[in-house]
């Protein structure tokens, strides 16, 4: 999506007013007759096509557990982190390019060295109990998330935060232990929620600011959540409920969208995306964007913990026709570092792996392992489902490393077998930067540290790269950490996938978002055409 089309969505939302609209187009190189004339059809679309109050919209995971939480802080599976995203807001969000926009937060500034950071909040703003926001609310969120005994996974993207103050109602103020410049974009992540102040019990109807508020909801069973008649942008949502639940199966799952039984589904298997091709009731939602399956190896296990076996099973992948087979092409080949090609930072050096059955009996000789069974553990829970590791696993094969599929339910599967299994599948959103993407998974102290590799070479060159304010020594620095996750660590990253989604044909106004599944859950202009 380009910038012409997210400056005509966002006056037609409200959040750009006319003048701002017509100055923005003439910046991007239009004339002022051709700008007045794409205002007027603008509206004239949006006339047409007049968005319907009312309804219930209907989501199906391709996840669910009894493990479940609405707690932002501390949500896990994809199904979780839905109902987070419209339960609560964040300081920030992201637009189609990016960029960061005000949401909770509406402005922020920051000293020369980065290390002081002040927040300046949107005023007006009700959670879902009445409770008006402010900058107590917002000082309560960040510090739980920093308290150890919270356990989120946020905390090691926001650990540099060492105090937080308020100055008034409605402004915070963050000093840092170190400078990061990229502060702003950890705010923007989905479990950095401002949340009540004092609030900590997630099993009734917690409340947050979101377009929508708890109406019920059951960890592994569902979740109806009712339009906040409050909320901070006017005469939205447009739905007047939010219905959540499960349905593990790939197919059961495009099935029930083919038959009208839902209006969005998440993860669309890539085999199965000409049946909505085909169809007139639904249709394929995709973008390119940052996210990712990966294939962690336990470093902390035997046989995981050599290297060289690392390297063999890394060697055995055809990247290209992985992407190919298990991603019906809506893939790009991946170099086992979770930094895609669109960032800035980059490194542009690293080559694609390529497919090398030599060197996988090279490396598997010298760790003495060739004739050693490798268990993968596998289900359909995670990006290219439970299709896409037997295809690994079959390529591994093909150029001599003993591969065997040890396949499991979906359910419970992000509970029970993942951080858990020597090796398993796994999935992953991206982040707003390479530094975050490479903090929250392969840093010492993650939480979400999958493969157990830690490397304190690596967390120094993090910490280096977040107090360099220079863009070009920036990227020198985190290239070396993209070149040591290639080398030596312990995840496959074949490929980065394609947002991959589907939605019946009466939801309206529902955009992909390169930074998560259905749109990022940004529904609150979307609307039912009944």
């Amino acid at each position: 999506m380009n910038k012409k089309y997210v400056l005509c969505r966002e006056f037609l939302r409200g959040k750009v007013s006319r003048r701002d609209f017509n100055v923005g187009l003439i910046n991007m190189g239009l004339s002022v007759a051709a700008a007045g004339a794409l205002i007027s059809q603008t509206i004239t679309k949006s006339q047409a096509a007049t968005p319907k109050r009312g309804g219930r919209l209907r989501f199906a995971s391709a996840s669910s557990g009894p493990s479940g939480t609405i707690d932002p802080a501390k949500v896990t599976s994809g199904v979780d982190i839905a109902r987070g995203v419209i339960l609560y807001d964040r300081f920030v969000d992201r637009d189609l390019d990016g960029n960061l926009t005000p949401l909770l937060a509406d402005s922020w500034e920051t000293n020369a060295t980065v290390d002081e950071w002040v927040i300046h909040l949107r005023q007006g703003v009700e959670f879902h109990n009445g409770k008006t926001m402010t900058s107590a609310d917002a000082k309560y969120s960040l510090e739980r998330i920093l308290n150890p005994d919270t356990a989120s996974p946020a905390q090691p993207l926001i650990k540099d935060i060492a105090e937080v103050t308020t100055d008034g109602k409605y402004t915070v103020k963050l000093k840092l232990s170190q400078p990061n410049a990229d502060l702003m974009y950890a705010l923007n992540e989905y479990h950095v929620a401002i949340v009540p102040e004092g609030q900590d019990d997630y099993t009734g109807t917690p409340a947050g600011t979101g377009p929508w508020k708890v109406k019920s909801y059951e960890p592994g069973m569902g979740s109806l959540f009712v339009r906040n008649e409050n909320y901070f942008i006017t005469d939205r949502p447009y739905i007047d409920e939010v219905e959540m639940f499960g349905i593990p199966d790939s197919t059961a799952r495009v099935n029930a969208l083919l038959a009208g039984e839902v209006d969005i589904i998440a993860a669309v298997d890539p085999q199965l995306v000409d049946l909505l091709h085909g169809s007139p009731e639904a249709e394929l939602l995709t973008i390119a964007g940052s996210a990712h399956p990966t294939y962690p190896m336990r470093a902390d296990m035997e046989p995981f913990s050599n290297n060289d076996v690392r390297l063999a099973i890394k060697s055995s992948i055809d990247r290209q026709k992985f992407a190919d087979l298990a991603f019906n092409g809506l893939a790009s080949p991946g170099r086992d570092h979770p930094v895609p090609v669109h960032d800035p930072m980059h490194c542009d050096e690293i080559p694609i792996p390529q497919f090398d059955p030599d060197k996988a009996m090279f490396h598997l000789k010298k760790a003495g392992h060739q004739n050693t069974e490798f268990e993968f553990t596998a289900s359909d829970a995670n990006f290219g489902g439970l299709n896409a590791s037997l295809i690994l696993a079959e390529m591994a094969n093909d150029a001599g490393v003993n591969v065997k599929v040890k396949r499991v339910p979906t359910d419970g599967y992000w509970s029970d077998v993942w951080l858990k299994a020597p090796w398993c599948g796994s999935s992953w959103y991206g982040r707003p930067t390479a530094a975050l993407v490479m903090a929250v998974t392969y840093a010492s102290t993650a939480s979400w540290n999958e493969s157990h590799w830690k490397r304190e070479d690596f967390d120094a060159l993090l910490s280096e790269a977040n107090r360099t304010a220079d863009d070009v020594k920036r990227k020198e620095i985190l290239c070396e950490a993209q070149w040591m996750l290639h080398n030596e660590g312990s995840t496959i990253i074949p490929v980065f996938s394609n947002w991959i989604d589907g939605n019946a044909t009466r939801v309206k106004d529902l955009v992909p978002h390169p930074d998560g599944f259905t749109g990022w859950m940004q529904w609150d202009n979307v609307w039912l055409d009944s």
